[in-house]
């Protein structure tokens, strides 16, 4: 019994095992299980959630999940668990007692060896006993072990690893994207079905729409993956719709007229149908607007039909009229107006002033729903006119000013005008109105000038001055605009002599330049005669020299003419407000002839015959013009150094003039601010400031006068001023004093330091005067005293010349008196050169001289030298031609000098009797030409003929002439007639008066062409005939001719004396007219502006029917061609 126990409780053990295996292979099926489970279903979702997968997809990822997972779940978990309940076969106890052998391996084979034992003793029928006591003995020892220890449940843990990854997987999409999991599963489980990445929600409330109008519809899509485009599809077509946000879609189904339908379409998804319905719209059609505008514009009235918003001007009557349909009611308003109108139309006038907001309301008769539309009336404001100016100084005439302007209206223009006043002092003293000429049209443009000057203005007034514009406007009346003030202010003597003095200063420094360029332009022409004269110098090297040469000529001239320019245009600034003394202004008008003989023709047509000679390789005439041309740059220099030296001496005697005016004008605002002091009409403190305003000219003055006595010191030939250091000196102790007693308040002392001060002043002003005239008169009678010596000289000369002249005819030149003669011609040029050398010096101080000299000088040292040359060559016929050009040179030099005299000594005289007193009474003559009328030339040339032919009859052989020759011949064979009645002197004054009839005539030439008709021309035939005989008496070639010259030449000045008496005419008639102040003057445009101006005003004139807006763009392009 106890055997048999042992051996059921061994059985059971074993049972225990074997449950407890199968329920181990469970839980470790369980673990795998829920992997496969999670794995799978981590697979399939996402796959189903981010693809857009078929249902035939969908179905296969279901059935596979089920599939799979049945499978692993049947095999991993049911079949153990079936097996452990025994419904399904499972393991024996020889299996089992094998596993738990594995796990207990020393009682291994005594488990296999008893159960198989009992078996055995149950099937072989063995000793029981021996069988029993075996097993007893067996059981009995593995009575001790429980094997269902030797499955431990807990080592199923590790399977955990397998499944808790995908639990923690599944945790996290949970957590995060939950849409994921459910839309995957959702779209696995609904295979059959489809399923949008999106939600479309239609947005339109409203489903009923008015006929003709637009329906709005407007779409939101809901969902994790939205579309970038959305698409409208209805009954008119598809349409993309506006992206108005992420997922907001607007769109529009225009102009419905029938019931319809629409849908959405999306990425190839289609929302569900939706409808919509149409009903009737009110209508107000066939709107026409009548504009009656303005009778001022000038305009048609017009008819608009189907208008919107409208534009007119104001003053336009208005007349609306439209008819209705689908209406009830219409009601039209806006401000100040309120109408209404049955269902048939509406008609309805008005004159709008200002900018209206129409509204028109229309009343459904069906629906009896409101609906409005506007029109806006925009009236166009009669502007005020607009103008426009540019301004432009002349840089000339200071106070001339140049307008051009353009001036404009939305309608039209009225008139144009130019207003100026003039103030001085702080009064007004003019004001002026000019009307100006307009073009026709809304636009116009011109010109003006305007030349202040010629309203006698003064220094320190003041001209203000504007335009004005007026417009057309016949509603609210006419409107003016006014341009800019522009103002004009005329300096204070003190600006006006600083802004001289600059100019002078700045003319020295340009003279100087020249020079330095003139000396430069001297070593270029020494270069080129060294180049010339050198074979080894290239032709074209040579030829770049001769070229540049000219251009360094036409730029010194240019210069040289705009240095001229300046002079002339800052002397009559000046002279205009500032009156220059006459003396001065004669200096400076020979100073500006000088510097326009200083760049002659002569050296021009030198420089030309150079260039020519030098393409012809004449090398010889080449370098005798080259010699010309390097002493007329010589004296170009001279001439430059001259002028220099005279403007120096020039600017000191205005400078001095200046400081006069400025004293007796500092004297007078002496004088009334001691009458203001006086009446008491000016306070203590203003008295003291105007005082100390009066001291402070005075030191500037002061300044001045030194300085200007500096700049006389500087002169070669400086003026003899005495000192006035100590008047001075008094002026500035009364000034002193009478500041002191001002700011004191004493009155009575001040007004004696003022009134003694003003005094002294004047004297002082006088006393410059006086040491000015002196001093110049001074020099004036050394200058004549001069150049008398310097005539005799040269009279001396020329007779010795001719004496040498007839010597060297007589003589052999084998004769031993030849080289004697040689020696007499160098003794003549020896004393040429003195004379020469004073001449020079006498040039600079003297303009009169200066114009002339250098270029006679320069013909007399050519013959002198040509003549010496010729007498070592022994020709006797360049012996003759040179000493008679050199004794022609002294005659021109001799009658210029004279003339030059009698102008210096009618200028004293003039002087003297003026200033009344003469230090050295003069016995001079008028100034020749000057003051020479009709009648005074026909007189003299009357007396020129007597003597002509009174000498022709007492005529014979020349003291000199060879035995055998004819009467008259000269040496070297050139004929003429002997006057043996008339003396070089006789015959020197004949070619002076010839002169002096020459110049007079030259200058009515001049007059008579100042208005550019050319009635001064019929005069050339008369100069060039006196230009004949002036130079046959120099050179004393009488003969028959010049007797029928003189005879035609009265002849000539009788027809000539219509054009006198004409000028006469003139001349008082200007005087007349100069009475008359011109206040204005249209300035003329140049000749291709005033035909754009006339083609311009052709196109205003043609008028087509534009409307306001091309109206205003072609008076935009007038404007702009302007």
């Amino acid at each position: 019994m106890f055997e048999k126990d042992n051996l059921l409780e061994l059985h059971r053990e074993i049972d225990q095992y074997i449950k407890k295996y199968y329920l181990n292979l469970s839980l470790k099926g369980l673990f795998l299980f829920l992997s496969f489970l999670l794995a799978s279903y981590l697979f399939f979702v996402p796959l189903a959630f981010l693809f857009e997968l078929g249902t035939w997809v969908r179905l296969v990822f279901l059935m596979l999940f089920i599939g799979f997972n049945a499978l692993s779940f049947s095999y991993l978990i049911a079949l153990p668990l079936l097996r452990r309940s025994k419904l399904m076969k499972r393991m024996s106890r020889y299996e089992a007692s094998t596993l738990i052998g594995n796990h207990f391996p020393e009682i291994a084979d005594r488990l296999l060896n008893t159960l198989q034992l009992c078996d055995a003793s149950e099937q072989n029928n063995v000793s029981v006993s021996l069988l029993k006591a075996s097993i007893a003995q067996k059981t009995k020892e593995l009575k001790v072990f429980t094997f269902s220890k030797g499955i431990d449940l807990k080592l199923n843990r590790k399977y955990a690893k397998y499944f808790l990854p995908f639990a923690l997987t599944l945790l996290l999409l949970g957590v995060f994207i939950p849409g994921m999991l459910t839309q995957g599963t959702i779209r696995i489980l609904n295979f059959n079905e489809t399923f949008l990445p999106f939600t479309f929600i239609n947005q339109v409330t409203n489903k009923s729409i008015e006929e003709g109008k637009n329906l709005p519809v407007s779409v939101k899509l809901k969902g994790d993956k939205l579309p970038d485009k959305v698409y409208l599809i209805s009954d008119q077509g598809k349409f993309l719709m506006t992206k108005v946000r992420r997922n907001e879609f607007e769109g529009i189904i225009k102009k419905v007229k029938n019931n319809g339908s629409y849908y959405y379409e999306a990425n190839g998804y289609k929302s569900n149908s939706y409808t919509y319905s149409v009903t009737g719209k009110s209508v107000l059609g066939n709107m026409k607007l009548a504009i009656h505008y303005p009778a001022y514009l000038n305009k048609k009235d017009e008819v608009i039909n189907n208008i919107g918003d409208v534009t007119v001007p104001e003053g336009s009557k208005l007349t609306w009229t439209a008819v209705a349909k689908n209406t009830a009611r219409v009601e039209v308003s806006s401000r100040g107006l309120l109408k209404s109108f049955l269902n048939n139309g509406l008609r309805f006038t008005m004159v709008p002033r200002n900018n209206e907001k129409l509204k028109f309301e229309l009343v459904n008769a069906f629906s009896g729903k409101h609906d409005s539309s506007f029109h806006n009336i925009s009236v166009l404001k009669d502007a005020y006119p607009v103008i426009q100016v540019a301004e432009e100084s002349d840089s000339i005439q200071e106070g001339t000013r140049y307008f051009n302007g353009s001036v404009s209206d939305d309608y039209g223009l009225n008139t144009l005008s130019f207003h100026y006043q003039i103030q001085r002092n702080g009064k007004t003293i003019k004001t002026e109105r000019i009307p100006i000429t307009l073009q026709k049209g809304s636009k116009s443009t011109f010109t003006f000038a305007v030349d202040f000057r010629r309203e006698k203005v003064q220094l320190e007034d003041k001209v203000s001055y504007h335009f004005t514009i007026t417009d057309n406007d016949g509603v609210n009346g006419s409107k003016a605009t006014k341009s800019y003030i522009g103002q004009y202010e005329l300096p204070t003597l003190n600006e006006l002599n600083e802004v001289r003095e600059e100019q002078q200063t700045q003319t020295k420094t340009d003279i100087e330049k020249i020079i330095q360029k003139t000396k430069q332009f001297e070593k270029d022409i020494e270069k080129l005669k060294k180049n010339i004269s050198d074979s080894k110098s290239s032709d074209w090297n040579k030829k770049q020299q001769i070229q540049q040469l000219k251009e360094d000529q036409k730029n010194l001239e240019k210069e040289l003419s705009d240095i001229k320019e300046q002079m002339d245009q800052s002397t009559k600034e000046k002279n205009e407000l500032s009156e220059i003394d006459k003396e001065i202004l004669e200096k400076q008008e020979m100073i500006e002839k000088m510097l326009e003989k200083v760049m002659d023709e002569e050296l021009k047509k030198l420089l030309d015959e150079i260039e020519k000679l030098f393409d012809k390789q004449q090398k010889n005439d080449l370098l005798k013009d080259m010699d010309k041309l390097d002493k007329s740059a010589e004296n170009m220099s001279k001439q430059l150094d001259r002028t220099l030296e005279m403007l120096k001496k020039l600017q000191v005697n205005e400078k001095i003039d200046d400081i006069e005016k400025e004293l007796k004008e500092n004297a007078e605002q002496q004088k009334d601010l001691e009458k203001k002091l006086e009446e008491e009409k000016i306070s203590k403190e203003e008295a003291t400031k105007k005082q100390e305003e009066i001291n402070k000219r005075f030191e500037e003055i002061q300044k001045k006068l030194a300085e200007t006595k500096e700049l006389n010191k500087a002169l070669e030939s400086p003026l003899n001023l005495e000192s006035t250091d100590a008047l001075e000196e008094s002026i500035k102790e009364q000034l002193s004093e009478a500041k002191e007693n001002v700011k004191e308040g004493k009155k009575s002392k001040a007004k004696e330091s003022q009134k003694e001060a003003a005094s002294e002043m004047e004297e002082l002003a006088e006393m410059l005067d006086n040491q000015q005239q002196d001093a110049n008169q001074q020099q004036n009678e050394e200058d004549m005293e001069m150049l008398r010596q310097i005539l005799e000289s040269l009279m001396k000369l020329s007779f010795d010349q001719e004496s040498l002249m007839n010597k060297f005819y007589k003589v052999a030149t084998t004769d031993p008196k030849y080289k004697r003669l040689g020696r007499e011609q160098i003794r003549i040029n020896n004393e040429t050169k003195i004379v020469k050398d004073s001449l020079l010096a006498l040039a600079k101080r003297q303009p009169k001289v200066a114009t002339f000299i250098d270029k006679e000088l320069n013909n007399i040292d050519f013959a002198q030298a040509a003549a010496i040359e010729a007498i070592d060559d022994h020709d006797k016929n360049d012996i003759f031609q040179n000493e008679q050009q050199t004794m022609t040179g002294y005659n021109n030099l001799a009658l210029l000098l004279n003339e030059s005299l009698q102008q210096m000594q009618a200028q004293s005289q003039s002087q003297m009797k003026s200033s009344g007193s003469c230090s050295k009474p003069g016995n001079g003559k008028p100034k020749p030409g000057s003051s020479m009328n009709n009648g005074d030339m026909k007189e003299m040339l009357k007396k020129q003929l007597e003597k002509m032919q009174k000498g022709m009859k007492e005529g014979g052989k020349k003291p000199g002439d060879k035995p055998g020759d004819s009467p008259g011949q000269k040496p070297g064979g050139q004929q003429g007639m002997g006057m043996l009645g008339l003396g070089s002197k006789e015959i020197a004054k004949m070619a002076a008066e010839q002169t002096a009839i020459r110049q007079r005539l030259e200058q009515l030439k001049n007059e008579l062409n100042k208005d550019g008709n050319g009635k001064g021309n019929q005069l050339n035939p008369l100069l060039k005939e006196l230009e004949k005989q002036e130079k046959d008496l120099i050179n004393k070639n009488f003969n028959q001719e010049m007797i029928n010259r003189q005879k035609d030449i009265m002849t000539r000045l009788l027809e000539s004396e219509k054009a006198l008496m004409e000028r006469g005419f003139e001349e008082k008639r200007e005087s007349k007219s100069g009475t008359d102040p011109i206040k204005s003057n249209l300035i003329e445009l140049p000749s291709y502006h005033k035909t754009k101006l006339q083609q311009i005003e052709l196109l205003r004139t043609v008028d087509p029917a534009y409307n306001n807006y091309y109206k205003t763009r072609a008076e935009a392009y007038f404007n702009l061609v302007d």
